[in-house]
């Protein structure tokens, strides 16, 4: 009796699974490089007047950023008003800038986003009167600068100014830089001069200085507050400038908006993540109006949120940012945002591959099994002798076709058991020949 041998997986089954990886691989490459891009090295950001607090301010990010080998350019604008209008403008190449809170109101489908509030910029108003001023009210007929068009403090003054009732036909208005607004307030050219700034604003300083020029403390600062919601009461405190000299002499009640950090919603996230990075380093110290701990923070905001800065704000940053120098971290970070969807479907996927395995190796030998049960239902029905000739040749075809069976090492017993099936048939049927008497049925 002629044995069937078992053949084993051939190498052209290795070239499969080759070919299995080098997709798998491919599928990560696209997704690599399709998925989430590698976040640029440039980042553009529109700041303020030249000289001015957003203009310093964006100086500091552009150091900041520069150490994990971002380039930040800044382009100086006009204020606030020039900002969103740039940044709602998808033609300028601009990613972020700074925009204090009410400038502009939220457009149906807006494509930016908040980053959360920086600071206070305070609402300084100087002036010339020989007597105290303590509200908008006493500029009435008054020759007052309320800034250049495009800016931020030009919106608010005008509606502070309409407000306290202190625009008529007398009261005349100018659209002057605040470089300029200074020089013409201290040669008397102008009875006033409203302007936004930090409070350490080299020309802020200046104009609190500056002999005959006075800083108007508002009594009412809590009523413009409740009328203006993007507008807080805050406080300039007794000696916070100089405490030898007790300077200033009291406090100095103050309205300010909040500056806000936007970004359009296609930024990368990890320049977001570096950019509130920055804002903490940057913002999170004591100020002359606001404590330590204060900003950055999510106040209320007249665009949309990022997520991405609400789970900041909400839980930290991340772990590899902390631990790896910020493109390993991106590079980590990317390969897990690939990972997880994948893992998703490949964990079930593997929980059932044990079985299309087995099931894969035992299809091979259905066929043979069941041509034998058939075979064996056949010498049954006890044939003429002159059959017998022909059930070994189907025996010889049986044994044939299970030689060329490749399986895998582990279901080889499998296939021994079927040639011991097939010797038993034979050796009954040379014993025996086709008979009444009906061989014993497989297992």
């Amino acid at each position: 009796m002629r044995r069937a041998t078992v053949r084993e997986v051939p190498p052209r089954a290795y070239l499969k699974l080759l070919g299995v990886s080098l997709v798998v691989c491919g599928v990560f490459w696209v997704g690599f490089h399709f998925v989430q891009p590698i976040p640029p090295r440039t980042l553009t950001m529109t700041t303020g007047m030249e000289g001015g607090a957003y203009a310093v301010i964006g100086e500091r990010y552009r150091q900041v950023l520069a150490r994990d080998g971002i380039h930040l350019r800044l382009l100086a604008s006009s204020g606030s008003v020039e900002n969103l209008a740039r940044l709602r403008d998808e033609s300028k190449p601009v990613d972020a800038g700074f925009v204090q809170g009410d400038v502009g109101r939220v457009d149906t489908g807006s494509k930016l986003m908040s980053l959360g509030s920086l600071f206070y910029s305070p609402l300084w108003v100087f002036y010339t009167a020989d007597s105290v001023l303590d509200d908008l009210s006493q500029l009435k007929g008054r020759r007052i600068s309320i800034g250049p068009e495009g800016s931020g403090v030009r919106k608010f003054s005008i509606d502070l100014l309409k407000t306290a009732d202190a625009v008529d036909g007398a009261t005349e208005l100018f659209e002057y830089p605040m470089a300029e607004a200074g020089k013409a307030l201290k040669e008397r050219r102008l009875d006033a001069v409203l302007t936004f700034g930090s409070a350490d604003s080299p020309m802020v300083l200046e104009l609190m200085n500056t002999p005959g020029v006075r800083l108007m403390s508002f009594s009412q600062a809590e009523a413009y507050s409740r009328l203006f919601p993007n507008l807080s009461h805050v406080v300039l405190p007794k000696g916070i400038l100089n405490p030898g000299r007790r300077f200033p002499a009291e406090d100095i009640h103050l309205l300010a908006p909040t500056t806000n950090l936007i970004v359009r919603s296609n930024l990368h996230p990890a320049l977001v993540y570096l950019l509130l990075e920055a804002a903490v380093e940057i913002h999170s110290g004591a100020g002359w109006v606001s404590p330590a701990g204060e900003f950055p923070a999510l106040k209320t905001q007249d665009l949309p949120i990022s997520d991405q800065a609400q789970r900041y704000f909400k839980v930290g940053g991340s772990v590899l940012y902390d631990y790896l120098p910020f493109w390993a971290a991106t590079f980590v970070d990317r390969m897990l945002l690939l990972l997880i969807p994948v893992a998703v479907i490949l964990i079930p996927a593997i929980g059932i591959m044990p079985w299309v395995y087995t099931w894969r190796n035992r299809s091979k030998l259905y066929r043979w099994y069941r041509e034998l049960r058939e075979l064996e239902a056949e010498l049954r029905t006890a044939p003429a002798p002159r059959e017998t000739d022909r059930y070994r040749v189907r025996l010889d075809q049986l044994e044939e076709g299970i030689d060329r069976v490749r399986v895998a090492v582990a279901f080889y017993e499998e296939v021994f058991l079927l040639q011991q099936h097939i010797a038993a048939l034979r050796q009954r049927l040379e014993r025996e020949g086709p008979t009444a008497q009906s061989p014993a049925p497989l297992a």
